[in-house]
């Protein structure tokens, strides 16, 4: 068949040719001008390319790099978040909540108000960097509980103070941050608490009897070894003074004669403190028996009563002071008589 198609009409043909919606006649002729046109068949090729593949594959392409980047953007809003959030925390952690306070930051300033019989207490921060608020009290069964939250100085919380008033009526005990303060009528200090905490039932305890003697300060200016009478009755613990006393032995006899009883009240099988000097190269001994310390109670209650108008009952042994902080207390505040005075 004679092909009398030109380049032209060919080139309008090829759309449909390619689509597939020429006649069989029209493929033919269109098919054997190609063959003879190496211009047409290119147009033909390129008319037959694949052209929305790569389309789809490029818009496929660009639609996971969005998504990609769409993920990117969440996971660093999400890692953003996170550091907010932990920053936020740990700012309200600080500013917002704090702590409970610490005992080891604050000086303390307790009192009793005997007329009004209320308890006061004075906190201050042992640094201007401390703040305190959040002041709560509870009461159970005559037992108050007093808490505060410190943390640093901030617009929020500025006061590195603060006051406490309870009324005593039907209270026992008073602790504050978790610290007796209080018991029975007693203003408590930390030393009786660490003191009551040191009890021991026997004399030959080394190490407990170390103890005690480490809270009361005995050697704190004077060195000394210390012995121990476990074999028979009267048990007896002598401190040994390692220095010559002279110019020094009132001020021992003195200090040991105030610490003697609190040492026989704490060593529940203790009969007697004994210590020893030598002053002008002679030895000095001194003893007080359990029962010496016992008669002695009565005086020293009756004297303390009249000088700060209380109304203790002394208890029949210094034993007996040892049953609680509070009572202990008593014996720590009868027994500075001792050091002050000699007669009563």
């Amino acid at each position: 068949m004679k092909n009398d198609l030109t380049c032209g009409v060919v080139g309008d043909l090829l759309p449909a040719f390619v689509e597939g919606l020429t006649s069989e006649e029209s493929n033919a002729a269109v098919e054997a001008h190609l063959a003879a046109c190496p211009a047409c068949a290119r147009l033909r090729e390129t008319m037959a390319a694949p052209e929305g593949e790569p389309a789809e594959a490029a818009k496929e392409v660009d639609y996971l790099k969005a998504v990609k980047r769409k993920n990117a953007r969440r996971v660093a809003a999400a890692v953003l978040c996170t550091i907010f959030v932990f920053i936020a925390g740990i700012g309200a952690k600080i500013f917002f909540v704090g702590q409970e306070a610490n005992l080891a930051e604050m000086y303390l300033f307790p009192r009793i108000d005997a007329e009004s019989q209320v308890f006061h207490l004075n906190v201050d921060a042992t640094s201007s960097g401390i703040s305190y608020w959040g002041w709560e009290t509870a009461e159970e069964d005559g037992v108050v509980t007093a808490t505060v939250r410190q943390g640093p100085v901030s617009f929020l919380h500025d006061a590195g103070y603060g006051r406490l008033e309870i009324p005593l009526e039907g209270v026992r005990e008073i602790y504050f941050c978790g610290q007796l303060l209080y018991q029975d009528g007693m203003l408590i200090q930390s030393e009786t608490i660490l003191l009551f905490q040191s009890r021991t039932p026997y004399v030959g305890n080394a190490p407990a009897l170390g103890h005690i003697a480490e809270i009361l300060g005995i050697g704190v200016l004077h060195d000394y070894t210390a012995s121990l009478q476990t074999a028979q009755r009267p048990y007896g613990w002598t401190i040994e003074f390692a220095e010559d006393g002279t110019g020094f032995g009132t001020h021992l006899d003195r200090e040991m004669t105030w610490h003697a009883p609190l040492m026989l009240a704490l060593v529940e099988n203790l009969d007697q403190v004994s210590w020893t000097y030598t002053d002008g190269g002679v030895l000095e001994t001194h003893t007080i028996t359990l029962e010496e310390a016992n008669a002695m109670l009565p005086q020293l209650t009756k004297t303390y009563n009249r000088r700060n108008g209380t109304d203790w009952t002394p208890k029949a042994s210094v034993k007996d002071y040892a049953a609680s902080v509070g009572a202990l207390q008593q014996l720590c505040d009868l027994s500075q008589l001792l050091y002050g005075d000699w007669r009563f």
